[in-house]
């Protein structure tokens, strides 16, 4: 439910960036601009706040990688680009989803990264450290 919290609040925040783009009239490339927003806000948040967007943030919500990292540039694009197929499928998403050892959507599972609690990252990180000792 977190997860679907933290992706209501971030494509609001999108919505509400493309309205103030769409009342712009210095746009160089009329709706261009809308599409980068649609297509790389989330990507260029996950990479650029180390695995948090703004309904990440709110929810309590993190992307690391396998090694307990934020996500590469690369992770998190291929997070962005497959959420464009799950959503339009909505409760297919959801299943499998819920039949993910990991609770893993095919965006996390194609670019090996994982959705955990902010709190539980200090620990996790914590955890890897000592097993590498």
């Amino acid at each position: 439910m977190k997860r679907i919290g933290a992706y209501i609040i971030d494509y609001g925040a999108i919505v509400l960036l493309g309205i103030w783009l769409a009342r712009q009239e210095t746009l160089l490339f009329a709706g261009f601009e809308l599409l980068f927003v649609h297509l790389f806000l989330y990507p260029l948040c996950e990479w650029l706040f180390k695995g948090r967007t703004p309904g990440k943030c709110v929810f309590g919500l993190t992307v690391i990688n396998g090694a307990g990292g934020p996500p590469t540039l690369v992770q998190a694009l291929i997070r962005g680009f497959t959420r464009h197929v799950e959503v339009p499928l909505g409760i297919i998403t959801i299943f499998i989803y819920t039949q993910s050892a990991r609770c893993q959507r095919v965006g996390d599972m194609l670019s090996k990264t994982y959705v955990i609690p902010t709190k539980d990252l200090a620990q996790l990180r914590t955890a890897m450290q000592a097993a590498i000792r």
